[in-house]
């Protein structure tokens, strides 16, 4: 009966061993696509400290709308004020 259960116990030892390098070829694995994700999370924080923060485009928007609101009507007067000359003195 001792002889029966050692055999049984053998045998669940070499599935246990089985098992076990199973995991740690496993492990290896993760712990290489782990390395890997934790590289490519690094150049994108990289990447991501490189872009302008928020309120600074906001800024940058804001001053482009400003200068557009100033500059169309400069525009308008200098044309204006281009066609009443030349209007003045070619067909006066």
């Amino acid at each position: 009966m001792l002889e029966v259960r050692v055999v049984k116990l053998e045998s669940d030892v070499s599935h246990i061993r089985r098992d076990v390098e199973e995991l740690k070829a496993d492990v290896k694995s993760i712990d290489r696509n782990m390395a890997a994700v934790l590289e490519k999370l690094e150049g994108l924080k990289e990447s991501l400290a490189k872009k302008p923060l928020t309120d600074a485009v906001d800024k940058k928007i804001s001053e482009a709308k400003l200068a557009v609101l100033l500059g169309v009507p400069a525009l308008i007067a200098i044309g204006t004020t281009a066609y009443k000359l030349i209007a003045h003195f070619y067909f006066s």
